[in-house]
């Protein structure tokens, strides 16, 4: 399945819905890519705190750190559908026409 992760913003939040991230996914990549926690906040460019914050699903990732995210753990388009956007849930959408 080939997965784009593009976002209207805009309708997202008017919708109430967002990125819907699988933190332990994204744990994973991380300790894969070598990286701790805090090594990975800084290189994607927000502070430890921010991270706990996302990881907590307190506040999203923007698009911009998704990107960079994909870039420093030299993962690909489909691991981040799976970590930030859900796969079950962009083939349930997909499927209902959104």
């Amino acid at each position: 399945m080939m997965c784009y992760y593009v976002i209207n913003k805009s309708r997202k939040r008017e919708e109430g819905r967002g990125i819907m991230l699988q933190p332990n996914l994204l744990r994973a990549a991380i300790i894969r890519a070598g990286y701790t926690q805090g090594e990975y906040a800084k290189l994607i460019g927000i502070s430890q705190n921010s991270l706990t914050s996302r990881l907590n699903g307190e506040r999203p990732f923007t698009i911009d750190e998704v990107d960079r995210t994909r870039a420093v753990l030299s993962i690909d388009n489909s691991e981040i559908c799976d970590i930030f956007f859900g796969t079950e849930s962009l083939n349930r959408e997909i499927e209902q026409g959104e």
